[in-house]
């Protein structure tokens, strides 16, 4: 009896024995994949919207999203969103390749964390929390005095507390691993970036220049219909001026003649 019933002794060959049952389950690994990825578009509604159809499609579900109204370039108004995406690990190669049609891809970065280790420790710890929780709601059973009860009851306490945690943390690190996160940022533009980057072409190169030139001109008629108030008012004031100038003259003039 006395040896089945030790101390500290017979803790430790089971919880290697579990780990190495553990290490040759269906899932030897843990792995966060997270996957940023940035578009422009010229039909802002119409990437959203396809966007939204895909995170239907793979049972996917958007975390969190941040949409602006007020970005400014030229003189006009564009539409830029962010939005944190989760996706089943198993799906995410499949979702990440059809959002290529959903706009101008022109940034795209993969990180991939593997967080077997920590899993497994978090494991293990749990495992010696929940055979101390054990032999302390054992020996509370047991307990005569009422300072023991207490010192028990203490202890227990801290035990539930810290098991709660690890449990915490392994839900956290499940729900990480099983849905990845694709974080997916649209910006509206008025002309997309040209998909060439070794060489410009001649036919490029011109309709870089039409384009450049027709927005100087744009933004020149734009800036002289804001100024067009001041100018007209500056005018005014120069025509009052002249007239008055014009006037004394003449007025002067009289003046000599008549004397």
């Amino acid at each position: 009896a006395g040896s089945d019933g030790g101390g500290a002794s017979p803790m430790a060959p089971p919880m290697e024995s579990e780990i190495v049952a553990d290490e040759s389950g269906l899932e030897p690994e843990k792995v966060i994949t997270t996957i940023n990825l940035e578009f422009e578009t010229t039909e802002f509604d119409q990437t959203t919207n396809d966007l939204m159809k895909l995170v239907g499609k793979y049972k996917a579900y958007i975390e969190n999203s941040n949409i602006s109204y007020n970005q400014y370039y030229n003189n006009k108004s564009y539409k830029y969103a962010q939005f944190v995406i989760r996706v089943p690990k198993d799906d995410v190669t499949s979702f990440k390749t059809e959002l290529n049609g959903i706009g101008n891809m022109i940034s795209e970065n993969t990180n991939k964390e593997d967080v077997t280790k920590q899993y497994r420790d978090t494991e293990s710890r749990l495992r010696v929390v929940t055979t101390k929780e054990e032999r302390l709601l054992a020996l509370l059973e047991k307990a005569e005095k009422i300072e023991d009860i207490i010192a028990l009851e203490n202890q227990l306490s801290d035990v539930i507390y810290e098991k709660e945690n690890l449990q915490s943390s392994l839900m956290t690190i499940d729900d990480k691993v099983d849905f990845s996160t694709v974080r997916v940022n649209v910006q509206e533009v008025e002309r997309l970036r040209n998909a060439e980057t070794i060489e410009t072409t001649f036919k490029n190169a011109i309709e870089g220049s039409l384009y450049g030139f027709k927005n100087s001109m744009q933004n020149l008629f734009i800036s002289l219909i804001y100024m067009l108030p001041f100018l007209i008012i500056i005018g005014l004031v120069l025509f009052i001026f002249y007239k008055i100038v014009k006037r004394f003259n003449i007025f002067r003039k009289n003046n000599r003649l008549d004397k």
